[in-house]
């Protein structure tokens, strides 16, 4: 089920306690919580869903913007390997996706995608977006300029 927008902003829950280790399409080990030091966007979508397609875009510019500030994503998807990469080369999408457990969707009560967290560089979430629309955009970079200067 794609959802449009909905968020919930100052939820402060520490990163410990939603950590995971899953395995991105090109077969390495990413754990959250040796992140720490980084701001983090954590993005549940599916290459089917329409708002998770229209976020890909913003999140690769946030990606380009700020990765050599200590900013990175992280896509989560529970479809297949190969149409992962696929869609990954055709829409040149520069972060890592993450092949996505059910355990890790249940863990972030994920229920809708698109569903994205922002964590700080101490582990806190910081944000939990629900659905995608474009004006969402100017909201990250002003959260992500703020928690990068903390």
């Amino acid at each position: 089920m794609c959802m449009l927008v909905c968020s919930t902003n100052g939820v402060q829950t520490a990163q410990t306690e939603n950590d995971f280790t899953l395995t991105s399409i090109d077969g390495e080990e990413i754990t959250l919580s040796k992140l720490k030091g980084q701001v983090v966007l954590v993005d549940f979508w599916a290459t089917w869903c329409p708002p998770c397609r229209n976020s890909i875009p913003a999140f690769s510019r946030l990606y380009a913007k700020y990765h050599d500030q200590g900013f990175t994503v992280l896509g989560i998807s529970s479809e297949d390997r190969s149409a992962l990469a696929r869609y990954r080369d055709e829409h040149n999408i520069p972060y890592p996706i993450l092949l996505g457990t059910k355990e890790v969707f249940r863990m972030y009560q994920v229920s809708a995608i698109p569903t994205m967290f922002i964590f700080d560089k101490n582990g806190v979430q910081k944000r939990k977006q629900v659905g995608y629309a474009p004006e969402v955009e100017q909201g990250l970079v002003t959260l992500i300029d703020s928690l990068l200067k903390q």
